[in-house]
């Protein structure tokens, strides 16, 4: 075990310490069985020679206060403190209140037995109102915010053992306070962000339409007209010079083709519907299908985790992603297959694009691959990174990396202190 070997070379703090950042490691991945947790505190206590009680506290404490903790998207990490709680303290049930902009008592998260009655209702309410009611079996603590109400941990005590369960809400309060603080400053600039690429979409869908009713419109006019002064001119040239008069119809022709087949391929690739109106790997597998039975590639696509929680922003981004990374295939990589893998954790989602064609500069990028800039600034927009990885002769993988963003409160809700 390696917190033995820890406290054997450092000292029981040290294995204390390393058990509590494994036990965030693993539940932002795995969430912990009932009891699991507390298993694992109370065999590493034996091992180490202490109370039980004594080294769920530490381990909690480090748990809460680590980095990895620190990092996780709010409501992640409300979820897990609370878990803790239940697990660790002397607590059957934990839960997070707010009161909302209706004026309503709201639980953002909650674990344990009947964590939402009434009575723990009652008590959050009483807290954000500035007074404390709680009981031998009721605890509540106020996590403050400019030394205001900001949202209220309750929990209830279990059995005679919840004589210590002020000291873990003190601590909880204490870790998350920072976390919503930048749940709402977090809300409100990715809110906005996402409003930006709303707008974004809208207008290439509206310059999609405008494609299609204009431009493409007039071009099949224009063939039209010119394969009608070829027929007429073809009726006046001498018969010496109608076989290179027709080549050179046919020549326009053919360019007037492409410049054809090339809109069309424009106007639909910026008209986003197919990315909202249905489950994002269903839109990635169909963009996959095309590019198999256009071009023979072959293609694959690989899905981990449930993509039906993203926001709308988010599923055109990965998307467009998608779009731009399988567009360079088709005109540039010369590859033989592609691959694309979904992922969707807790934590984050990603898209991976990896493909086996030639590969290119990327010093290069600013100037010859305005699409790949372009989606970079898409996805920083919601708070993402892009990365390439490339060389000439080596293929090219093309990874996407969004926050899991769900807004801190419901739709509607705020701080007690925005209310007041």
């Amino acid at each position: 075990m390696r917190a033995r070997r820890l406290a054997d070379g450092w000292g029981q703090g040290a294995a204390l310490d390393f058990l509590g950042d494994a036990i965030v490691a693993v539940a932002v991945e795995h969430p912990f069985e009932p009891g699991e947790a507390r298993a694992a505190v109370t065999a590493a206590a034996d091992e180490l020679g202490l109370p039980a009680e004594t080294a769920a506290f530490a381990v909690f404490r480090r748990a809460l206060g680590g980095n990895e903790f620190a990092q996780l998207p709010p409501i992640v990490a409300a979820e897990l403190a609370l878990m803790l709680l239940v697990e660790l303290a002397p607590a059957a049930a934990g839960s997070l209140w707010i009161v909302d902009a209706a004026g309503g008592t709201t639980c953002l998260v909650s674990h344990g037995k009947a964590p939402r009655s009434r009575r723990l209702r009652d008590v959050a309410r009483a807290a954000l109102d500035g007074v404390i009611a709680g009981s031998a079996q009721v605890h509540v603590r106020v996590v403050e915010r400019w030394d205001r109400p900001h949202a209220a941990l309750v929990a209830r005590g279990r059995g005679v053992d919840s004589a210590h369960l002020d000291e873990y809400l003190a601590e909880a309060a204490a870790a998350l306070a920072p976390l919503l603080e930048r749940a709402s400053l977090f809300d409100r600039r990715v809110q906005r962000e996402h409003d930006l690429a709303a707008a974004g979409e809208r207008r290439l869908m509206r310059l999609g339409f405008d494609l299609h009713d204009g431009p493409l419109q007039e071009i099949v006019t224009l063939a039209e007209e010119l394969r009608s002064a070829a027929a007429q001119i073809s009726t006046v040239v001498p018969t010496d010079y109608k076989q290179r008069v027709n080549g050179r119809f046919n020549d326009v022709h053919a360019r007037l083709s492409a410049l054809d087949e090339s809109l069309r391929e424009f106007a639909h690739s910026i008209r986003s519907t197919t990315a909202v109106a249905r489950p994002v790997a269903e839109a990635v597998e169909s963009e996959l299908r095309s590019l198999e039975n256009t071009t023979g590639i072959k293609t694959s696509l690989e899905v981990d985790g449930g993509t039906c929680d993203l926001s709308d922003s988010q599923k055109i981004v990965l998307f467009r992603v998608v779009q731009e990374a399988l567009s360079n295939v088709r005109k540039h990589s010369e590859a033989t297959s592609v691959s694309v893998v979904l992922r969707c954790k807790r934590t984050f989602v990603d898209v991976s694009v990896v493909d086996d064609g030639r590969g290119f500069d990327p010093r290069g990028l600013g100037h010859d691959r305005l699409g790949l800039a372009g989606i970079s600034e898409r996805v920083r927009l919601l708070g993402g990174a892009v990365e390439i990885e490339t060389s000439p002769g080596l293929g090219t993988t093309l990874r996407a990396t969004l926050p899991q963003w769900k807004p801190s409160s419901p739709a509607g809700a705020t701080v007690y202190a925005a209310t007041s």
